[in-house]
């Protein structure tokens, strides 16, 4: 199965990574790319905890994250873990249910003031009773120039992966844009937001159970599953 990938580096080869042990092939067509936020204002000083919900906040907020403030960091997904282990920063305990159920982990710790570190584009700022949480944007998704090829690559996957609401947004107005149907597209997606941000009217709308690449690529699979027939001796084969 092709699936397009849209999201920017470093992100994107991590995706496709995982989707080709999968078995599938992944197209690689970014339409973003990461740009780091200064972050020298940012201070611990107050807070009891450090979020953070994935890998380019790690990576855009190393030289904070390294800093001596003694904080635990929580980390969303088992890739923003996985970045924070690649640059040395040792994480307290990771969630996989989104932003929301982590900071229940992080309260029932003992936690009340967090500083959330994120992208421009983040989940809603979770409203627990009691808990404070201010969140400092360390990164922002720019976009690229549309590649020439966008309209064959679109039309040549089976599937466009959508990793946000901004990401859903934009290539909704390209395919306008290009003048592309989206009856013609299948679109999947982490959540049913980056579902609503694409809009209405696509092919088909793939939504995963929780917002990682394991859980997408599983709802992926469930929507397409093999195709069976028979050969002229009666035994199944698939297509």
């Amino acid at each position: 199965m092709k699936l397009l990938i849209i999201r920017p580096q470093p992100g994107a080869d991590a995706t496709a990574h995982r989707l080709r042990a999968a078995g599938h092939e992944p197209i690689l067509m970014p339409l973003f790319s990461i740009e780091h936020l200064p972050v020298q204002r940012i201070s611990a000083d107050g807070y009891d905890a450090i979020l953070l919900t994935s890998g380019n906040a790690a990576r855009a907020a190393l030289e904070f994250l390294t800093h001596d403030h003694a904080k635990p960091v929580y980390a969303v997904g088992s890739a923003t873990a996985s970045a924070l282990h690649s640059l040395s920063v040792p994480v307290a305990k990771t969630g996989s249910e989104g932003v929301d159920a982590l900071v229940r982990v992080v309260v029932a710790d003992g936690h009340q003031r967090l500083l959330w570190l994120a992208g421009e584009d983040h989940s809603p700022i979770p409203h627990i009773h009691g808990v404070s949480i201010d969140i400092e944007i360390v990164y922002r998704s720019a976009t690229v120039s549309t590649p020439d090829d966008f309209v064959r690559q679109v039309t040549d996957s089976d599937v466009v992966i959508l990793h946000s609401s901004r990401a859903a947004r934009h290539f909704a107005d390209l395919c306008a844009i290009m003048g592309l149907p989206r009856a013609d597209v299948t679109l999947a997606t982490f959540s049913n937001a980056i579902a609503k941000a694409s809009g209405e009217n696509w092919g088909a709308m793939i939504i995963a159970d929780a917002p990682n690449d394991a859980a997408l690529l599983k709802a992926i699979q469930g929507q397409f599953t093999p195709t069976h027939c028979k050969d002229e001796r009666g035994a199944a084969i698939k297509d």
